[in-house]
């Protein structure tokens, strides 16, 4: 067949996961079964402090084509997923998490666009099984980053497949706060988007807490969009119209009716408005700086403790 000269690497950032692994690697062997392409299955165990470690380590004396990146300590999803990355050498690449919300059989769907020439096929999330809350700040999530974005930037997250050549770009590139989606998005390509229904994790526990997932938004926002920095300079501009136009007001009110300005507590109130706008426009600033101050001191984005390979 001519798809046994290619070969796919799947790369899997795990932090805790022992309970599913061995289920998560049978259901991949199964799927890749059906397949005439070679692959290797990259687990990058991020930091894990149970039997992740241990689990993947079975897994890899009983098949030779499971691959172990061990690093010194947690480093984040993202970081996790760009070690697994640089150490993949397929010809085509996926990305998918160990919970069991990304579905192994997708991987079939993305391998046979890829064969037609699409160089990324990225997940779109037909649906997902979190509360109502949770899925409507997805929403927005997604929703603004689009909008802010200078770049087309999609509804989805890492669960994908990307070419080699799209990886080696990805790879090349050496800032430290990533967002893996939008580098993805932002490399180019011949890319196409395949809805798909997410999963339910397999003990209802997330692994990324809710200020990770903060601090996510906020590397991409801040990556892909300048947005935020200039967005002070509109609402002061429109602050100052305003109040050229209140001060007139109230001199119109003075001179020919003899009103004056009333109400302390609705000045109070705008006081305290304007002023909670300059601390978050100060905030916006703040992250902005730190994450240059993290870019200039140029630390690696992982240690890796152990390969196993």
């Amino acid at each position: 067949m001519i798809n046994q000269d290619k070969k796919i690497s799947i790369v899997i950032p795990v932090f805790n996961e022992e309970k599913i692994l061995k289920e998560l690697y049978q259901k991949l062997a199964h799927v890749m079964s059906r397949r005439d392409e070679k692959y290797e299955i990259i687990f990058v165990n991020d930091g894990s402090d149970d039997g992740t470690l241990e689990t993947l380590l079975g897994l890899r004396e009983r098949d030779s084509r499971v691959c172990v990146i061990d690093l010194s300590r947690n480093f984040g999803h993202q970081n996790s997923i760009s070690a697994g990355l640089v150490e993949s050498q397929g010809d085509a690449v996926i990305v998918m998490d160990a919970d069991m919300e990304d579905d192994p059989s997708n991987i079939l769907e993305f391998l046979e666009y890829w064969h037609q020439g699409y160089d990324v096929v990225y997940a779109i999330r037909r649906k997902r099984d979190v509360s109502w809350l949770k899925a409507a700040l997805f929403k927005c999530f997604h929703s603004l980053n689009r909008k802010m974005s200078s770049i087309e930037m999609h509804n989805a997250g890492a669960f994908g497949l990307m070419d080699r050549r799209v990886v080696s770009e990805i790879v090349r590139l050496k800032e430290q706060n990533r967002y893996v989606p939008g580098l993805r998005a932002w490399a180019g390509f011949k890319q196409i988007g395949l809805e798909v229904d997410r999963g339910t994790r397999y003990d209802n526990s997330p692994r990324v807490r809710k200020r990770d997932l903060y601090k996510l938004a906020l590397d991409s926002f801040t990556s892909f969009s300048d947005f935020l920095l200039g967005l002070p300079i509109i609402i002061g501009f429109i602050f100052f119209m305003a109040s050229i136009i209140f001060m007139i007001t109230i001199l119109i009110w003075k001179i020919f009716f003899g009103l004056g300005p009333w109400g302390w507590a609705s000045l109070v109130s705008i006081i305290l408005f304007i002023s909670g706008l300059q601390f978050a426009f100060i905030g916006f600033l703040g992250e902005h700086i730190s994450r240059i101050m993290i870019e200039v001191k140029g630390r690696p984005m992982y240690i890796i403790r152990a390969k196993y390979r």
